[in-house]
């Protein structure tokens, strides 16, 4: 049986996959049944059992455990393509990608040892990043992304309560395949300018 850890563990995995599906394919441009069939299709897929464990075990260990952040934004994203539902605006997800690719750049270098500063060490629990952080939340809400400053918080709200594996605040503000589906949203930018020009027309 399952444990509740486990399944929800199963559809973060699950919502990673329906998020690159999202990104790759051109769903957009199929109709509203055609979209929901194929999204909770992939997402079947990736509970059923392969090789004695569900598929997300694969997914999971291939690209490790999604952060909050990225989890938000895979909801948004999937909801925004499937439902025309506008979480964030264009220019919102333009400065949410830099941001992203900035902290990338400040972490993963870094942590793998390339110089003597481990920012890794700065997640847990350090003052400058969380001030850093309130600046950030404070400014996208004042030029009204929302969205952004709501997924920061909340990001910060679940390290708070140990809600990962992790108790280090980089693991719930970013990850790697975060960061690849970011960067296809850059040459493959689907789900907002299609959508966006659906609307329009």
């Amino acid at each position: 049986m399952i444990s509740n850890i486990a399944l929800l563990t199963g559809l973060s995995m699950a919502l990673l996959c329906v998020a690159f599906a999202t990104t790759l394919l051109p769903a957009n441009k199929l109709p509203l049944a055609a979209r929901v069939v194929v999204m909770a299709g992939i997402a079947l897929l990736v509970m059923l059992p392969l090789s004695d464990y569900p598929g997300w075990y694969k997914v999971r260990g291939i690209f490790g455990d999604s952060s909050i952040t990225a989890l938000l934004f895979y909801i948004a994203l999937v909801m925004q393509q499937t439902f025309s539902w506008k979480f964030y605006r264009d220019k919102e997800l333009v400065l949410l990608r830099r941001l992203v690719l900035v902290s990338a750049l400040l972490l993963y270098p870094f942590a793998l040892g390339l110089t003597q500063f481990d920012s890794y060490s700065l997640g847990y629990a350090n003052p400058w990043m969380l001030a850093a952080l309130l600046a950030i939340t404070l400014f996208c809400w004042f030029r009204q992304y929302y969205f952004i400053a709501t997924v920061i918080a909340v990001a910060v709200i679940a390290s708070s309560l140990h809600l990962l594996e992790s108790r280090n605040l980089w693991d719930y503000l970013i990850d790697p395949a975060f960061v690849l589906i970011l960067i296809l949203t850059w040459f493959m930018p689907s789900a907002t300018i299609a959508l966006s020009s659906t609307r329009n027309s």
